[in-house]
């Protein structure tokens, strides 16, 4: 469970200051996909990093550039630099910087779909001490953990709150005895959508000194250790809230290159103890955590006529109704974009898929190329299927989700919600393996899956779910015994969050619409089951048919990856396969320059000239008119002869020293690259 209905998708001494940007797709090894992330520094200097996003669940659609190549490349740019380097004798110095279901049945006619809004003013849930839990959350992970505490809390006899960290400000928190903090780092290492307000207000000069004297806190921080800067958020805050007098206590981090759950788990287990004592209570907390929260109810319909449902379902397409256009389009309000052009960038020979798609933009969601753009998708009618056999309920089936009284969504299908809401073929958490227990018919069962989420035991959870990428829907299936209730399902599932992809067009070139470059994604699991990317086979099939135009939840995400501000400033593009697709914005938007612009070299690899050649014509034509330099590999091409980027940067090593150090030049990779071969090239002086 990643959250509330309120957020629902629609629902950088060495080398002269020469910069190095990376776009990348961060790894999640426990999930499928990606989600890009930019490392930006300087060449042997400081640099600056990317935090992988927090959970991101994004299919590979930023880049096909695997772990090797991307440390051949990178080590092609060190050879052929450092060469260049040693020859001019440069030197430079290197600084390394349960329960029954909640289910009642009335006999009533659907009402429109309806959005519960979070209460902002505390609901007392105990007459127990009281403790503020603030969460930062982008995909829901962060506010998951923080649902967990409230209950734990709770469970101690202490009133815990739930609180989403856009409500409030620093003021508001200086007579509060206690706090916990939750937050993750997302974006080049920035707060989460709904926390920027929060840090920015935290960190302002104008604070007095001891505004937060009174105030006991702690942070756990959601991060990836494979990226430089590992939780920065948590630790912004931390430090924020200290400088304004705070008294911090069992600090934790989670690394989600590793297991996030555990280091969570790991922390949590130690939090509990300080915070009683130092509020006067005293609970045994041995018992925490076996027991599971619940929070939603369901009420059952049967409408007037099974078809009522279903032309409700058709004129509200989305789960959540038709975007505000009062607020900014974001995450929690995106706009409803038509795609205008949904067309097949490789050739017949390619046994692969990559789309070209152009979304008609409202002007109001400006953008610059670099940026991504986030897009709500929804699940594969044959998983929706396979969810609703395994639940035992038909798709037609109505009903409304209330939690604590409120409505939460409904009336709604369970169809509609299997589409919209869950995310399906993503490995199940430990959270949701521990629900799963408690309806096990089967004693082994139970046990097994018990042992799978036990946090003191990664072992079995590693082996058995994470190595093998065994889906919810395929875990479900493995355990037989298991009749999960709708309620208590629904409560458990992830939501599905918004994939994101690197934009691949310039609004100067394009007014009013946005291009995105999607590679398909498909591949076997280790278990033999066919995987397919959510947001990429949707979007393959939403094509233009007798002029009607398929219309997608979308939001601008701002990125750290952009255009020199200064057009004397020579670029350097490295970007194989769809790793193309932010330089393809880069490049239209140089083209739609009169004024003369400095050099820019593009070094693009692919598999074959006929096979995969994204957008060739278009850089063909941008070589011919002095836009840029084209450079292009052919990995495939001669069967004899494996030609990659690499190589084509060791071929144009001088011209590429020239740029980026006589001319002060930056240079950009858009691919799988990780901040170890960054580091590689870094410690060589380069």
């Amino acid at each position: 469970m990643c959250g509330p209905s309120d957020y629902l998708p629609f629902l950088k001494k060495g080398v002269k200051k020469t910069m190095l940007l990376i776009y990348e797709p961060s790894p999640s090894p426990s999930r499928v996909g990606t989600q890009g992330h930019a490392l930006v520094g300087e060449i042997a200097g400081k640099t600056s990093g990317r935090e992988k996003k927090e959970r991101g669940d994004t299919d590979m659609e930023f880049g096909s550039f695997n772990n090797v190549a991307s440390a051949l490349l990178l080590g092609g740019v060190t050879v052929a630099l450092s060469y260049y380097w040693f020859y001019a004798n440069q030197t430079s110095t290197v600084k390394p910087t349960l329960t029954s279901s909640n289910v009642t049945n009335k006999t009533k006619a659907a009402t429109p779909v309806k959005k519960a809004t979070p209460p902002v003013k505390k609901q007392k849930t105990s007459d127990g001490p009281s403790v503020k839990i603030l969460f930062g959350s982008q995909t829901g992970t962060a506010e998951e953990f923080s649902r967990k505490l409230k209950t734990e809390g709770q469970a101690l006899g202490l009133d815990t709150e739930l609180c989403d960290m856009e409500n409030y400000k620093i003021e508001d928190l200086k007579d509060e005895k206690m706090l916990i903090f939750v937050v993750a780092t997302y974006g080049e290492g920035e707060p989460t959508d709904n926390a920027k307000d929060f840090l920015e207000d935290a960190k302002r000069e104008d604070h007095p000194d001891d505004l937060l004297s009174k105030v006991n806190f702690t942070v756990f921080g959601l991060g990836n250790k494979t990226y430089e800067h590992y939780n920065w958020m948590a630790r912004q805050i931390d430090s924020a809230m200290e400088k304004l007098g705070g008294e911090a206590y069992v600090k934790g981090e989670g690394d989600d290159d590793s297991s996030l759950e555990d280091d969570f788990a790991a922390w949590k287990k130690d939090l509990w103890a300080p915070i009683c004592s130092a509020l006067g209570v005293k609970v045994d907390t041995s018992s925490l955590g076996q027991n599971v929260s619940r929070r939603f109810t369901i009420e059952m319909h049967e409408a007037d006529s099974k078809d009522s449902y279903i032309a409700e379902r058709k004129r509200d397409k989305h789960i959540v109704k038709k975007p505000n256009s009062d607020r900014t389009y974001d995450v929690k309000n995106p706009y409803m974009g038509r795609i205008r052009e949904n067309r097949e960038l490789h050739t017949e020979k390619s046994d692969r898929s990559c789309r070209h798609i152009e979304i008609e933009i409202s002007k109001e969601l400006a953008y610059e190329p670099g940026d991504h753009i986030g897009i709500y998708s929804e699940n594969d009618d044959n998983i929706v299927e396979q969810a609703c056999k395994r639940l035992n309920l038909k798709k037609e089936q109505a009903f409304t989700i209330r939690e604590e009284g409120k409505i939460v969504l409904g009336p709604i299908t369970l169809e509609q919600v299997l589409k919209q809401w869950c995310d399906l073929t993503n490995i199940p958490r430990k959270s949701f393996l521990q629900v799963m227990s408690l309806y096990a018919k089967s004693e082994e069962e139970k046990k097994e899956l018990q042992r799978l989420s036990d946090d003191s035991q990664p072992q079995p959870y590693g082996d058995f779910i994470k190595d093998n990428h065994r889906s919810i829907l395929e875990v479900l299936d493995y355990f037989k015994s298991v009749q999960m209730p709708l309620d208590h399902f629904l409560e458990a599932v992830p939501r599905l969050p918004a994939r994101y992809y690197s934009i691949s067009s310039s609004l100067r070139a394009n007014p009013n619409s946005v291009h995105v470059t999607a590679a398909v994604v498909h591949f076997t699991s280790p278990t033999g089951r066919e995987h397919y990317g959510v947001c990429s086979n949707w979007l393959a099939k939403q094509t233009v048919k007798e002029g009607r135009y398929p219309e997608v939840p979308v939001f601008i995400q701002k990125a750290n990856f952009h255009l020199p501000k200064d057009k004397n400033t020579p670029i350097i593009m490295i970007g194989p396969g769809t790793g193309l697709a932010p330089f393809r914005g880069f490049i239209q938007d140089r083209m739609a320059d009169t004024e003369q612009v400095a050099e820019s070299l593009l070094f693009f690899g692919c598999r074959g000239s006929q096979v995969d050649y994204i957008y060739r014509e278009e850089l063909e034509e941008a070589q011919r008119r002095g836009v840029i330099q084209l450079h292009v590999a052919f990995s495939r091409e001669d069967p004899n002869r494996k030609h990659y980027v690499q190589h084509l940067i060791e071929d144009k090593a001088e011209e590429v020293f020239k740029a980026i150090y006589e001319k002060k030049g930056i240079v950009y990779i858009c691919g799988t690259c990780t901040t170890a071969w960054l580091e590689s090239c870094r410690s060589t002086g380069t």
